[in-house]
């Protein structure tokens, strides 16, 4: 399948993740407000991190040597099985970690000891998140684009209902359940739709583990595991720092942007996932992989200051319609953040090659070093210019981001690839 076809059916998953994501913005905007949706932000970014420790560092592993073992069947297998069996023991650990430090993470993350019952409802759902995501991987590096963006279509719509439903009805504390379960009801329905593929057998996933299958999946799990740990941690400390620097409402503010950008650039990271990682991933030659590079440039760098352009100039509409009159200061925030967002894509495209490669030692070094950056870059400008500092450091963030991707890539080229 090529790029074009696979942007194609990512744009219909797209679209309804984007209407989906405006949906229940406009639902948390109204019934929680910019105070809850800072909350909200706070717990997403613990459930990414939580879930990435519990296994699903282990999902772009998966996607890469499934695409890379395709006719090797017991390679293949073996890793699927060593996957799943670190997933179900880290699950565990896990687990009993969140019901021991329920209330006093609840305290340092979300500032009140309230809520320490969302995290074991996390813990209780956490295991079918990841196996649900491990499915998904399987899905993506097999090429079965078409049954993978159902899903993701179907997780969408899932989410839309579930989180929608419940903060309308329970407010702030409905929408904190709905984002530490959803998930969990797409794992059965996934299942069911997977359930006459012939690779979906119990045997496939009950192979001995061998150390090989461990050292590979960790050696590339490297990579997903520091940049979500890494991101998602940056993004904990600087809302953190905004709410007390300024206030929780300024963190709602900045929150709105923040997830405006990232649900309608998720076309270009979602065609980067399905068709990019894999498709690098098998390519072998310097030749290959340029062409391949630069006929993404020419699609998805178009595509994404296309979206930002678009999203600048109707900011104003776009906080009424999608947001409630609450949000009126976001305004100011969107020119620096949406530059960003351009930028950080052009660094993207460079940087997959690294990942496709396993190039674990470079990415890694980035990813800890371009998320601490974020951080101080983010406390200068915000003691200096106020909240909408904040998008000043994401922007020369980005830009020095994409420096470095740039010419990381054009200097080892010649040696790596």
């Amino acid at each position: 399948m090529t790029l074009v076809k696979t942007s194609i059916l990512s744009a219909v998953a797209t679209i309804v993740r984007i209407l989906s994501g405006f949906i229940v913005t406009k639902v948390i905007a109204v019934y929680v407000g910019p105070s809850g949706l800072a909350l909200i932000g706070q717990l997403q970014n613990f459930i990414n991190i939580i879930l990435l420790a519990s296994g699903n560092f282990l999902k772009t592993a998966v996607t890469k040597y499934t695409a890379e073992y395709k006719e090797q069947e017991e390679k293949k297998y073996g890793l699927w099985s060593a996957a799943l069996k670190i997933t179900f023991v880290l699950s565990i650990v896990f687990f009993f970690l969140l019901m021991v430090f329920r209330e006093q993470i609840s305290q340092q993350l979300l500032h009140s000891e309230e809520y320490a019952y969302v995290l074991v409802v996390l813990a209780l759902s956490m295991p079918f998140f990841i196996f649900n995501t491990i499915l998904l991987s399987i899905l993506n590096g097999q090429k079965q684009i078409r049954h993978y963006i159902t899903l993701n279509i179907v997780l969408s719509i899932v989410s839309l209902l579930i989180i929608s439903i419940l903060s309308m009805l329970y407010g702030v504390d409905g929408a904190l359940i709905a984002y530490v379960t959803n998930q969990s009801f797409v794992f059965f329905i996934t299942l069911f739709y997977l359930r006459k593929e012939p690779w979906l057998k119990a045997k496939n996933f009950l192979y001995t583990i061998r150390a090989e299958h461990i050292k590979k999946l960790f050696a590339f799990a490297m990579i997903t595991f520091v940049a979500v740990i890494a991101s998602n941690t940056s993004m904990i400390f600087v809302r953190d720092y905004i709410t007390r620097s300024l206030s929780l409402e300024d963190a709602g503010y900045w929150q709105g942007v923040w997830l405006l950008s990232q649900i309608t650039l998720s076309l270009i990271t979602t065609s980067l996932a399905t068709y990019f990682l894999p498709t690098l991933s098998s390519l072998k030659t310097k030749h290959e992989i340029s062409v391949e590079l630069r006929r993404a440039i020419y699609i998805i760098l178009p595509i994404a200051i296309i979206i930002s352009c678009s999203i600048y100039l109707l900011r104003e509409i776009i906080i009424v319609v999608l947001y409630s009159d609450q949000f009126a200061p976001m305004s100011e925030l969107f020119l620096w953040q949406m530059i960003g967002n351009v930028i950080k894509v052009a660094g993207w495209l460079f940087g997959y090659v690294l990942v496709a490669k396993a190039m674990v030692k470079y990415t890694v070094t980035t990813e800890i070093i371009f998320a601490t950056t974020f951080v101080l870059l983010s406390i200068y400008f915000v003691n200096n210019y106020g909240l909408v500092g904040v998008t000043y450091a994401f922007a020369i963030n980005s830009f020095i981001h994409f420096l470095a991707m740039f010419f990381l890539y054009k200097s080892i080229q010649e040696e790596r690839l």
